[in-house]
């Protein structure tokens, strides 16, 4: 007994990586002069001498973190999977008898829609460094997903919190209008979506009320990560098997891709379906929140795991008929063609802007890169009888 006693200590002062128990554990954070909670979950044989994603789940308008997890419970995932679960609560909105309501970039007249004084990006942005700091996290697969309010917090994340958010999936709630109309994305970003078509409170449609548009369609929402991720306009449709004949409700799943098969936008559309949460009220041909891991835990930030930049674009010396080296690319980044005569180069952002363009005589031309903003944007090179594929560029500051 006293060998395996020894034999513990030993491996405790080797600092050896430690293998916890599951914890659910209520914490809290001082952030903006507020104390912020949320819930965390540690899964069950966490190791911490591996980095770990991160999942942040956000509940509904009035609501709080533990009835978002009494609805959503993805601690069985987080066992499975190994990820650090996180359920936020919202402060007081002044704007609405005090309900706990994320925050809404806002200029509009409805109560649901007017700005509250707390910066919840802000909090999420400072939650993830402070759960960093504690635990070895993957910061290349942080994830959010959330319902109703907390959804459109979710899109409102995946904007302006963009270079920190992996992937996303939204439940009963299309974009807030000042979200769609300032979105920021700088890298690939994998999103899937549930909205029902009878929703009451986030209608399919859209949501306008005396002639102001406050939250947009399903369609035009997605058309945005459609356009934000390169990917083809026109939707794979598939059914799902209607397991639950009495609910009411029927899903069918939109499926936008890219050729590459590195980026994908999914839409489960539910059919006569409400301001639910499937698999727990509502539709129950799906479980919600298992559909959103099993989806979103295949990304990190420059697109499906599967597809690194290393994969993408040769990071080597040139030995390709073109190579974009390194990349990511900080400040600099070398085009490299087997071109005998003067050749053009595109840099285009995701929007399809052109940032970057010229012409060279050279096999090589080096770019500066410092004064583009870190995302993800796209290159060509090419002459009036061949032009190359678009590489994928990654630009880190």
């Amino acid at each position: 007994m006293k060998h395996i006693v020894w034999f513990v200590l030993l491996l405790c002062q080797a600092g050896l990586p430690a293998i916890q128990a599951q914890v659910l554990s209520n914490e809290s954070m001082s952030f903006g002069g507020d104390t912020r909670t949320y819930l965390k979950y540690i899964p069950e044989g966490y190791d911490e001498g591996v980095a770990a994603p991160v999942v942040l789940n956000f509940h509904g308008g009035s609501g709080n973190a533990n009835e978002q997890l009494g609805m959503a419970d993805m601690r069985a995932l987080a066992d499975a999977d190994q990820f650090i679960l996180l359920y936020p609560d919202a402060l007081p909105d002044p704007n609405d008898g005090g309900s706990t309501n994320w925050q809404v970039v806002t200029s509009g007249d409805l109560p649901f829609t007017l700005p509250n004084p707390h910066d919840d990006i802000g909090f999420v942005d400072a939650l993830i460094d402070e759960v960093s700091a504690e635990h070895n996290v993957d910061l290349n697969r942080v994830y959010a997903l959330g319902y109703s309010n907390g959804g459109g917090f979710t899109f409102d994340l995946a904007c302006r919190l963009n270079h920190r958010i992996a992937a996303v999936g939204v439940v009963a709630r299309t974009m807030y209008i000042e979200s769609f109309e300032s979105c920021n994305v700088t890298h690939p970003t994998a999103v899937v979506t549930i909205l029902g078509t009878d929703d009451f409170a986030s209608p399919y449609d859209g949501l306008t009320y005396e002639g102001t548009l406050y939250f947009a369609s399903a369609d035009d929402s997605h058309q945005l990560w459609v356009d934000a991720n390169a990917l083809d306009s026109n939707p794979e449709q598939t059914s799902l098997e209607n397991i639950a004949t009495n609910d009411g409700s029927t899903v069918d799943l939109f499926s936008w891709t890219r050729s590459d098969e590195c980026m994908e936008l999914q839409h489960y559309r539910v059919n006569g379906g409400g301001h639910d949460w499937p698999g727990t009220f509502g539709n129950m041909d799906m479980v919600a929140h298992e559909t959103i891991w099993n989806f979103v835990k295949e990304y990190g930030l420059e697109g499906h795991l599967d597809c690194s930049s290393s994969t993408l674009v040769n990071e080597g010396a040139p030995t390709e008929s073109y190579t974009v080296f390194p990349n990511p690319a900080h400040d600099r980044v070398t085009l490299s063609t087997h071109f005998e005569r003067p050749w053009t180069y595109t840099v285009t952002n995701l929007q399809g802007q052109v940032v970057q363009s010229g012409q060279s005589s050279l096999h090589q031309v080096e770019l500066p890169m410092d004064n583009l903003s870190s995302g993800m944007y796209w290159v060509q090179m090419g002459t009036e009888s061949e032009i190359s594929p678009a590489f994928p560029l990654v630009v880190r500051h």
